[in-house]
């Protein structure tokens, strides 16, 4: 399984998106469906991407429409994805997040001597995000090798 992109919610998409490619060394591509969606485009092989849409866009199940709506986000968006890169490391994505203003911090998943390290971020103080350097994509690699059977 590859997972190739995400679609994360933003009030400001424009800063979201421009702050994601500075951390992890990607470029923003406009995309013209839906207005104002952007894609923060890795540019390797596997089209992996982020994008990152205005948070009033709405879409139902039973509808290919995706239209702006007056409906809230919720208070906090705990949906995440996590997304390592080695242009950045556990330092940088603190002070960038710390610099724009948004909550993160390093945290450990897993039993003490074993499982894997990341950032946890708060876009907009809103929706979760998790990144990793190439570091902490190794713990996290060899955390899942050891605890999926084979």
């Amino acid at each position: 399984m590859k997972i190739h992109h995400a679609t994360i919610p933003a009030r400001d998409p424009e800063r979201v998106a421009r702050v994601l490619a500075e951390l992890l060394g990607a470029k923003v591509i406009p995309l013209p469906h839906p207005q104002g969606n952007l894609l923060v485009y890795a540019g390797d092989a596997d089209g992996s991407a982020i994008e990152v849409w205005p948070a009033t866009m709405r879409a139902g199940a039973r509808s290919d429409d995706v239209a702006p709506s007056d409906l809230p986000l919720p208070p906090s968006w705990p949906h995440h994805v996590y997304v390592t890169s080695d242009s950045c490391d556990a330092d940088k994505v603190l002070a960038v997040f710390a610099r724009e203003g948004w909550t993160a911090s390093k945290v450990h998943n897993g039993p003490p001597h074993a499982g894997f390290s990341l950032v946890r971020g708060w876009i907009e103080d809103q929706v979760c995000i998790e990144i990793g350097g190439g570091d902490m994509r190794a713990q996290y690699e060899t955390f899942f090798r050891h605890l999926a059977p084979r």
